[in-house]
């Protein structure tokens, strides 16, 4: 992936980790993943960020866009 889809997906592997390490079972934990859901795609919806109104998105991974060497 060349686009910031790719910060998306890096940002989907770590909450995949703090899942896999069964962090989310604390609220700390869940409110990591929160943060990085608020820095994904769109953001938190009305209803997450009602339930969830201190939560500072996470830094977003900066991608850098490279030239593609070969589309094919």
């Amino acid at each position: 992936m060349l686009t910031q889809k790719r910060a998306d997906f890096d940002l989907f592997k770590l909450g995949v980790i703090i899942i896999n390490c069964k962090e989310h079972l604390s609220m700390m934990g869940l409110t990591k993943i929160v943060a990085i859901r608020a820095a994904m795609n769109n953001g938190l919806s009305k209803v997450w960020i009602e339930i969830f109104p201190d939560v500072k998105p996470v830094p977003r991974p900066l991608v850098e866009l490279r030239e593609i060497i070969d589309p094919n």
